[in-house]
């Protein structure tokens, strides 16, 4: 819708610029016929003086010197008139000056639509008032149950996309994510490579929720010696990865996270939980939930609860990996934006 407007500004702009040249021409071009035609009469009326025409001459270079001295304004004396303006400067001053006023007003309807653009950028959140912050249940899974979801998710084909080191130097991080609808559930269940989190993901499935997007994610741990708990792995956040193309930001309505694998010696790594408020936490603000990550937990926190990841390491550089699922309830006028079924490899993910 903005894009209109700007062209239109600009068109104004580019219509008065070429207006105001072309009168600067036109006064420059009649300014010069009409000294070529004083420059004849003179000639003709005192052909019998010579040094007629360098007089003329050196009465222009004195006209010209006398223009761009210091507080002449554009004014020339000799003998014929003094204080007499130079019409092609001043039709070029003018259109300067123009071009300069629509540069400002530009620039102003710019600021304006932009802060429009601002103001106007919605964000969906579905998630209840009284839902609560976070919940956690340990032992998710009956033991031999886990087991299999651990070894199926550290020997996944698809886990094993190498991926470079992550802004914080801490560790490597890679998986793949899947996003789908409800259409796509089905196509999800059918695939093979995804059986081993079939069940986890019709246990943790809204009723009500009409997108999904599930990411399997694993983490090299870095050097332990390196470790500093100031820092962070993660940065606050929130989830809204959904994949509907638009300006508005679409939340998730439920997150949960399922820790399979956590290297016994880990330091750190910490799942910090903030509470949406006015949708702009401060910046070294105390969390409201800290959970420490541990094998067969699920973490389940509301889909517009900022969160943010602590650093972490270990001296045995065993992997960790978890299984992150959001959930989303999109309205009927954006759901068929969503995914169907959309596959995708990462790297340099977060971690949760």
């Amino acid at each position: 819708m903005l894009r209109p407007i700007w062209r239109g500004i600009f068109r104004v702009l580019a219509d008065g610029c070429r207006a105001r040249r072309r009168d600067a021409r036109r006064t420059t071009y009649a300014h010069d016929a009409h000294d070529a035609h004083d420059a004849h009469d003179a000639m003709g009326f005192k052909t019998s003086h010579r040094r007629d025409g360098a007089n003329v001459r050196r009465r222009e270079r004195a006209e010209d010197r006398d223009a761009r001295a210091p507080g002449a304004g554009g004014a020339t004396v000799d003998d014929g008139g003094a204080g007499k303006p130079t019409p092609g400067r001043e039709g070029r001053r003018s259109a300067n000056e123009t071009a300069g006023v629509y540069a400002v007003l530009v620039f102003i309807a710019l600021r304006f639509a932009q802060r429009y653009y601002n103001f106007s950028e919605k964000r969906f959140i579905t998630t209840e008032w009284d839902a609560p912050l976070t919940t956690t249940r340990d032992a998710y899974l009956s033991p031999w149950k886990f087991e299999a979801l651990k070894q199926c998710a550290l020997t996944h084909p698809k886990l094993r996309v190498k991926g470079g080191l992550n802004d914080n130097g801490f560790s490597k991080t890679r998986g793949f994510v899947v996003k789908f609808n409800t259409e796509g559930v089905d196509e999800f269940k059918a695939k093979e490579e995804y059986a081993c989190f079939r069940d986890v993901f019709d246990d943790i499935r809204l009723p009500d929720a009409n997108a999904f997007v599930m990411n399997i994610l694993l983490c090299e741990l870095g050097d332990y010696d390196q470790y500093n708990a100031d820092e962070l792995s993660v940065g606050l956040h929130l989830d809204t990865t959904v994949g509907i193309y638009s300006r508005h930001m679409f939340i998730a309505h439920q997150v949960s996270v399922l820790y399979a694998s956590v290297p016994n010696d880990m330091r750190g790594g910490a799942l910090e939980v903030f509470p949406y408020g006015d949708g702009d936490p401060m910046l070294g603000a105390t969390p409201d939930e800290v959970i420490a990550p541990k094998e067969n937990t699920l973490v389940t926190f509301r889909g517009d609860a900022f969160h943010q990841v602590k650093s972490y390491s270990t001296r045995t550089g065993k992997e960790r990996v978890s299984l992150v699922l959001e959930q989303y309830k999109i309205d009927d006028e954006m759901y068929p934006k969503t995914l169907r079924f959309h596959e995708a490899f990462k790297s340099n993910m977060t971690m949760m």
